[in-house]
């Protein structure tokens, strides 16, 4: 089933789909928490069904094999681990399969996601098979943006952005799923990606993110104690409270400059003037560009002392 905002996307799809003028390469490009998969396999499963050309039928036998996830003519590439990159073993195996007679004497579809993760030797490895289709072969990518796809690679491809609803349409939409009041400040948290936002309630991502937010300001009222509880849910939560802190340090900032129209945390405006008054801009400027620095290296490092680093980040607000 897919998602109300998915449906403008699709309805262009299914056209081109009844006029058999689907590229042999679609790169879906669409942010975490959109429901992209969803889109994604939705396309898979129509090139497959044996009965209808615009949507699948559910009844078929390779829509049967399709929703019990046996399908043989359907093959799916992606990172092994989060954060890893797609090797050129999985992609050399991907040019087999692209080459391989149907099964069921029909089409084939390999799926890579996450192709923003193909590696340098990887994605070389995927060029000549974009480039020279096998007869009969689908391929479907998805990315999270263009950023890191080799431009190779992107040139090879029929490219489609998945846009995120309106963030008050992301807002009415996890309200319904979860039938209660939604904080504007959990959709732009999320970057208005609607299973990202229910997903970050559901897990008490919310309630969490509040209490970082209290000891932090709590912390940045002199004379500065309250460094090791910060450090602590800092890495109890993982990299992705740098990632809050940051978003905060910049609403904070915004508000020193007159700007207050779109902050993040739309409801927690008194927290970002206590620390919009208490800090010069000069330090919270620094103070972001030192997160987003040690969010990138702890993503990149894995083994390495978080809490330590996080304490020798929060003392810059005292040394400075």
């Amino acid at each position: 089933m897919l998602y109300p905002w998915q449906q403008t996307l699709w309805q262009n799809w299914q056209q081109l789909l009844g006029q058999g003028r689907l590229h042999h390469a679609i790169l879906l490009l669409a942010s975490t928490g959109s429901g992209r998969e969803v889109l994604a396999q939705q396309l898979a499963q129509t090139v497959l069904c044996q009965n209808c050309d615009t949507e699948p039928c559910g009844v078929c036998h390779s829509c049967k094999l399709f929703a019990a996830k046996t399908h043989p003519d359907f093959h799916v590439v992606a990172p092994l681990q989060e954060g890893k990159q797609i090797g050129v073993d999985a992609v050399r195996q991907c040019n087999r399969w692209a080459v391989e007679t149907s099964q069921l004497a029909g089409q084939r579809v390999i799926m890579i996601d996450h192709a923003d993760a193909l590696g340098e030797a990887a994605a070389n490895a995927l060029l000549k098979t974009l480039e020279e289709p096998p007869s009969g072969c689908q391929f479907i990518l998805t990315a999270q943006s263009l950023d890191s796809l080799l431009p190779t690679i992107n040139s090879r491809c029929n490219k489609w952005r998945l846009a995120v609803p309106d963030e008050q349409e992301t807002r009415r939409w996890v309200e319904r799923q979860m039938m209660q009041t939604v904080k504007l400040e959990s959709v732009r948290l999320n970057s208005g990606a609607p299973l990202a936002t229910q997903q970050f309630i559901e897990q008490g991502q919310d309630i969490r993110h509040g209490n970082l937010l209290d000891a932090f300001c709590d912390f940045l009222q002199p004379p500065f104690t309250g460094v090791y509880e910060v450090a602590a849910l800092c890495t109890s939560e993982g990299i992705v409270s740098l990632k809050w802190l940051s978003y905060f340090l910049v609403d904070c900032i915004k508000l020193q400059q007159g700007v207050s129209s779109h902050l993040v945390h739309s409801e927690s405006v008194d927290k970002v003037q206590a620390v919009a008054v208490k800090i010069s801009p000069a330090v919270l400027l620094s103070q972001v560009r030192k997160a987003n620095e040690l969010h990138r290296k702890l993503e990149k490092h894995t083994g390495l002392n978080e809490e330590l680093l996080v304490v020798e980040w929060l003392t810059g607000f005292i040394a400075d």
